[in-house]
């Protein structure tokens, strides 16, 4: 094999739970050259992976991004893409590109949809999402072990990181990483319980908090950092991803929703305290974390979040307390030898 494209356009989570896949390929086809197709705004974790040649950019915001994308490609002579994003626009992509061999990753089973999205019947996951990924090179010959995912941080991500930190007053101060947000109202765990949370590891852990978010959840982190009052500082919309990849990856926790970051965090081996509700944990792999998780029997109701729980109590969510999200914390920083 000469060449191999991996195509996954988003988001931040499905992007970072596909680097099995690159290394994978690499580790079979040592001398060949590996391309990596996302949007642009995701590029950051990808650009730094060791085993890619080459990086293509989709631009959303041009008119002409996916006719650009699509000449890019074909100009490259891929002699097989890994399609592991499978949606109707990446198939119209790689038909025009005209890659001679392709394959796919398998989606959820048509019956899981029926049950979860028509018969509101809890979902289970019959395997790691990552093995899912995994599993679409086999039609290469290659039967691939489950591996974690990796993520790497550029060296001029890591300085601006340093430099975000000192702005913030965090310094060389010993800090743990929170991310109160998600792009699915339903995976929020409330912000009241992250700001006794940021309380909490101030007095109680001795370490800093240092609140990250999108822009949009600025407003969010803001509210919760001013709830816990000092020690507590907003990074939220301060950082690129890649840059928020640098300062988690100098933190000694993470707690955070089932969001993007929290996958990030889960690949720089930080360790992590995950906080999952209305999704199915089962699909991702925490030995070596931490997964608070009520498990009710409504639980998992959706495959990626809600706008609204349409039980209307959210229970999966709100009866987590932040007792039992600190002492998960706590007790991950002792095994890991950073406890108070």
């Amino acid at each position: 094999m000469n060449s191999v494209l991996v195509v996954r356009l988003s988001s931040v989570g499905d992007v970072v739970l596909t680097e099995p896949v690159v290394a994978a390929l690499r580790e079979s086809f040592p001398g060949a050259a590996i391309g990596y197709a996302v949007k642009a705004q995701f590029r950051d974790l990808v650009a730094s992976h060791p085993a890619l040649s080459r990086v293509h950019l989709l631009d959303t915001s041009s008119s002409g991004g996916t006719a650009s994308l699509v000449r890019e490609i074909r100009d490259a002579r891929y002699s097989a893409v890994v399609d592991l994003h499978r949606n109707a626009r990446t198939a119209r992509i790689l038909r025009a590109a005209g890659i001679p061999v392709r394959t796919a990753y398998h989606k959820r089973k048509l019956r899981d949809a029926v049950r979860v999205r028509l018969l509101r019947r809890p979902f289970r996951a019959s395997k790691l999402l990552v093995q899912r990924y995994l599993d679409a090179l086999v039609p290469l010959g290659i039967d691939a072990p489950y591996m974690r995912p990796r993520l790497h941080v550029s060296d001029r991500d890591d300085e601006a990181g340093r430099a975000i930190l000192t702005g913030l007053g965090v310094g060389s101060d010993a800090y743990a990483v929170l991310v109160p947000g998600s792009v699915w109202a339903t995976k929020r765990w409330p912000a009241e319980g992250f700001a006794e949370l940021a309380t909490s590891v101030v007095r109680e852990l001795g370490l800093r908090a240092v609140l990250l978010g999108s822009k949009g959840e600025r407003e969010l982190c803001e509210r919760i950092a001013g709830d816990a009052g000092s020690g507590a500082v907003n990074g939220a919309g301060e950082t690129t991803l890649g840059q928020m990849a640098a300062v988690i990856s100098r933190a000694r926790i993470y707690v955070g929703n089932d969001s993007g970051p929290t996958h990030m965090a889960r690949a720089l081996d930080v360790p992590t305290v995950a906080l999952f509700g209305p999704t199915d944990p089962g699909q991702f792999d925490f030995e070596g974390h931490a997964l608070v998780y009520r498990d009710l029997s409504c639980s998992a109701c959706t495959f990626y979040g809600s706008r609204r729980c349409h039980l209307g109590h959210w229970d999966c969510m709100t009866a987590i307390v932040c007792d039992d999200v600190l002492e998960a914390a706590r007790s991950l920083l002792s095994s890991v030898g950073g406890g108070q």
